[in-house]
């Protein structure tokens, strides 16, 4: 028979089997609660997989830059799956009306309360409170909600619960993203709150870069400064216009604007002044013309207008002349008042639109042409006389290389005893093929081409030259000067002043014996500029002539303040000498004029004896002109002097400018193939 087992031992039995058994029980607790755990954190996981799909699936759609209204509709739906909610709920600023929402992405609602619900003050409901406070705004069963005000945005009956997040475009808030459940116990954790900020972001994301993509767009399609379509965008209109055109009978006109001395404002003021003009030019033209025109500025001064839905064929003609208009009154710049003007192309018709736009330009030159500040409508032949004009341009840059272009020299004679006082050099072309082209068609020419530099230093020299030789062989008469005619290019040269300086030097001619002409529209076109040059040639010594006098708008001021010894007469005035509504009153003020300010007055364009006899009447002493001597090859005009008695006798001597055996009157007959 066994022994009894000792009390004690089968109690520390019982004990250490008990320990076993709890120690099983709490490493199976152990086990299961690592197994929840576990199980808990697969979800967490499978959670955040669906929301970084989710996330990288909207951002995707972002970058591949699908529809905006797309990304922020899939935006909401993934916050409606998200976050187990029944309703969600995009909604965005009116830009119009910045005081109201619109709902631009929903799920869920209904459609009768969506009809009343979808526009709605911009601080209405839980949506309002995010977007004002810029924060996340809950309203849930911990929170406590209020559904007949906080809920009440949501477009569906018996919402329980919401939250919404404010959507940021460039740090401003322009609109919320909420989600809604019909639940009464629902609660929205942190986790929930999270997802809902991190779909508002990526909401902010694509509204953001849509309005990036909407400003390259335009940027890429508009001009910077003025904010007008650019060349790209109206030559796509006038295509889509053209089409238009083709299916209905309405015509399609444009018109080419480019404006008249916009480049001296530029040059003399600087192109901050410049730029504000073209922003000054551009508002006067929406405002002259309709809504549905389009208005481009297709580069430098240049703009263009598309007109449609013309009802009669002078209805571009119109538009034209109310641009013309509109640029009249004067510009306010850097203080001062500033005129411009502008020359217009029209061309009307259908088919190519970079054709249309090229016949348009054809004809702004013609206008240009003829005296800016006017329109031209297209012709045929301008395409013709453009295509010359380019050929004739090229054949400018080899004349001087070729020695195709030559000086000729027209008197000027005192009116009372014929004598000649001094004598003006123009330049002459002589074309292989064209033979003699006058300065008229090829100076301004130089000036677009930039040659004006070139041209203008070759005749200075070769005037000086000659001038000089003609004091040193005529000793009798030391007064007798050269003009050379400046135009306003040059007048614009920084190196002017230097270039008179070196043609006088090189010459040996004394300043004395040059006289340089400017134009008063030149003058007045670079004002300040032309102040400083011609203080400089007045340092030099040498005489100052303001030419085409009357053909500007010279005030009493600009008169004073220029260093200016000749005034020359606009040939205009001369012409209506003895005619019918002879302005001798405003003629004889010039004179006057120029007396004041002490100024020798030439009177130019003299064709006529009458003309001659009362001018004289009228004070002026010099002049220049067919009648008295057409322009003279140098040894013509050196046979002119010498038989003018300049080798130091009497002036008195000199032939009559109207005796039948004069120079003058020789010279004029040759030219024009008289007995």
């Amino acid at each position: 028979m066994a022994a009894e087992r000792d009390p004690r031992e089968l109690a520390a039995f019982l004990a250490l089997i008990s320990s076993v058994f709890q120690n099983e029980r709490a490493l199976r607790a152990d086990s299961e609660h690592q197994a929840s755990e576990n199980e808990q954190l697969l979800d967490a996981l499978r959670e955040r997989q669906v929301l970084l799909e989710r996330l990288a699936q909207l951002q995707r759609g972002i970058v591949d830059r699908l529809p905006v209204h797309e990304v922020l509709e899939a935006v909401v739906e993934g916050a409606c799956e998200l976050l187990d909610c029944r309703v969600g709920m995009l909604r965005i600023a009116d830009p119009d009306d910045p005081d109201h929402t619109a709902a631009v992405a929903t799920i869920g609602a209904d459609d009768e309360l969506l009809k009343s619900r979808r526009r709605q003050p911009a601080d209405a409901g839980i949506s309002g409170r995010a977007m004002r406070e810029r924060t996340l705004v809950v309203q849930d069963a911990v929170t406590g909600t209020d559904a007949s005000h906080d809920l009440g945005d949501f477009p569906h009956e018996g919402v329980t619960a919401a939250m919404a997040a404010p959507v940021f475009e460039r740090s401003r808030v322009v609109g919320s993203l909420g989600v809604a459940s019909t639940r009464p116990d629902r609660i929205f954790v942190p986790r929930d709150q999270q997802v809902l900020l991190s779909l508002a972001e990526h909401a902010s994301l694509a509204l953001n870069h849509a309005r990036a993509v909407e400003e390259a767009v335009h940027e890429a399609l508009h001009d910077s400064l003025t904010g007008l379509p650019n060349r790209s965008l109206f030559l796509d209109r006038m295509r889509h216009a053209l089409a238009r055109a083709e299916r209905g009978s309405e015509p399609v006109a444009v018109l080419f604007c480019d404006l008249d001395g916009f480049k001296t404002v530029n040059d003399s003021l600087g192109h901050r002044t410049g730029d504000r003009l073209l922003v000054s030019v551009a508002e006067r033209l929406m405002e002259c013309l309709r809504p549905a025109d389009t208005i481009a500025r297709l580069g430098g001064d240049e703009f263009a207008v598309l007109l449609e839905e013309l009802r009669e064929p002078g209805d571009a003609a119109r538009a034209a002349q109310r641009v013309l208009e509109a640029l009249k009154a004067p510009f306010e710049l850097r203080g001062r008042e500033f005129y411009i003007s502008a020359s217009i192309g029209i061309a009307a018709g259908a088919g190519d639109a970079e054709t249309l736009l090229r016949d348009a330009d054809l004809a702004m030159y013609r206008a240009k042409g003829s005296g800016k500040g006017r329109y031209a409508v297209y012709e045929p032949g301008m395409h013709t006389a453009i295509v010359e004009r380019l050929e004739l341009e090229v054949d400018l840059k080899r004349a001087l290389e070729r020695e195709e272009l030559a000086v000729v020299y027209q008197p000027i004679f005192s009116l009372t005893d014929g004598s000649v006082t001094g004598v003006e050099a123009l330049v002459r072309w002589r074309h292989p093929t064209r033979g003699i082209v006058m300065p008229e068609s090829f100076v301004p020419m130089a000036e677009e081409s930039g040659l004006i530099g070139e041209l203008g230093r070759w005749v200075l020299r070769k005037a000086c030259h000659q001038g000089a030789l003609w004091r040193a062989k005529y000793p009798g008469h030391p007064g007798l000067a050269i003009g050379v005619n400046i135009s306003g290019a040059q007048l614009r040269e920084p190196g002017l002043v230097q270039e008179v300086a070196d043609a006088l030097s090189e010459s040996q001619l004394d300043a004395t014996g040059l006289t340089l002409e400017i134009t008063e529209t030149a003058l007045m076109e670079t004002f300040d500029n032309a102040i400083e040059q011609m203080d400089g040639l007045n340092e030099l010594g040498v005489d100052l002539a303001i030419d085409d006098f009357g053909t500007g708008y010279s005030s009493l001021r600009y008169l004073r303040r220029l260093p200016l010894d000749v005034m020359k007469i606009e040939r205009s005035f001369i012409a209506g000498i003895g005619g019918p509504g002879e302005e001798a009153e405003l003629l004889r003020a010039i004179i006057d004029l120029a007396g004041i300010f002490g100024l020798h007055v030439v009177a130019e364009g003299i064709e006529r004896p009458e003309q001659r006899t009362r001018l004289l009447e009228l004070g002026c002493e010099l002049g220049q002109g067919h009648l008295l001597s057409e322009p003279l090859d140098a040894a013509d005009a050196d046979a002119l002097l010498l038989r003018a008695g300049l080798l130091g006798g009497d002036p008195g001597d000199a032939p009559s400018i109207d005796d039948p055996s004069s120079p003058a009157t020789i010279e004029r007959q040759a030219d024009r193939g008289e007995d």
